[in-house]
């Protein structure tokens, strides 16, 4: 299948050239508009075209080209990381209610997928609801208790909530866990040490 229009037409126009054209035809499609219409379900172009609907303000039908990733069959190649991209997108634009839509439409889809949960909790903590962020990032850890990533997230979590006492145990796991280069459990560790100190 074709997804990337931009070189199928690169290679069209190279191909006009040797042949002796002197213009070369202006593409028509952004990328991803083609793919999606040559396959609808097709993630790469889902992710694309709904980015690019997005950015030029039509938010309901880019939520519905996002909101159908969540429906395609959990084998489909990259799919995870495809919708995360949709939510970190969607996140960039500070857009916490839809990225949150969007994580919880995976959580629902694909429960057994802890990013999802990780996604969902973030989008909660940013909305103010610390104890469903808390409660979201339990289950991303329940799923996998040795990713560090998570750990630190839910760590983090629970120091802002004032539970000291098992986040200091979450993030000294999650340094326990983490390659020495990662860093942010260990800073979060040392902020929760300064609160301690704090009467």
């Amino acid at each position: 299948m074709e997804y990337d229009s931009s070189m199928a037409s690169d290679l069209f126009s190279m191909a006009l050239l040797k042949s002796g054209a002197e213009t070369l035809p202006q593409p028509k499609w952004p990328p991803g508009f083609l793919a999606l219409a040559i396959d609808p379900l097709f993630a790469p172009a889902l992710m694309t075209v709904g980015s690019l609907e997005y950015q030029h303000g039509f938010v309901k039908e880019a939520m519905e080209l996002f909101l159908t990733l969540t429906k395609l069959p959990e084998n489909e190649e990259d799919l995870e990381e495809i919708i995360d991209k949709a939510g970190n997108f969607l996140l960039d634009h500070e857009d916490f209610k839809n990225t949150l839509e969007l994580y919880l439409s995976g959580e629902r889809a694909y429960p057994t997928q802890a990013l999802h949960y990780i996604g969902s909790g973030y989008c909660f903590y940013k909305l103010g609801n610390i104890e469903e962020a808390i409660r979201k990032e339990r289950r991303a850890v329940e799923l996998q208790p040795d990713n560090h990533l998570y750990l630190n997230d839910l760590g983090y979590c629970l120091l802002e909530a004032g539970l000291l006492q098992e986040a200091e145990r979450v993030l000294k796991r999650s340094i326990s866990l983490a390659p020495p280069e990662y860093q942010f459990a260990r800073n979060n560790l040392e902020l929760l040490y300064e609160r301690q100190k704090k009467p």
